[in-house]
């Protein structure tokens, strides 16, 4: 039987996203459900977090994901 190449993700707190983008995790969200990232998808959000909330390519891929994991538009992140 193969083993699981998945390391175990550890999420990341309101403080440390706060201090590293300038929002909680809440703020984003409710930011993102205004946006309608549901319908938008994926891609143009990191790119709406990028262009329009000068977040770092992997920080508008955290927020992105984690928005998406908590909203059930992806598989939940552990």
């Amino acid at each position: 039987m193969g083993r699981s190449c998945r390391k175990e993700q550890k999420l990341i707190g309101d403080a440390e996203v706060k201090a590293a983008t300038g929002r909680t995790w809440e703020e984003w969200f409710a930011l993102l459900d205004e946006y309608g990232t549901e319908e938008r998808g994926h891609e143009l959000t990191v790119n709406f977090l990028r262009e329009h909330h000068r977040l770092s390519a992997s920080w508008a891929k955290e927020v992105a994901l984690r928005y998406e994991s908590d909203r059930g538009l992806r598989s939940p992140m552990t």
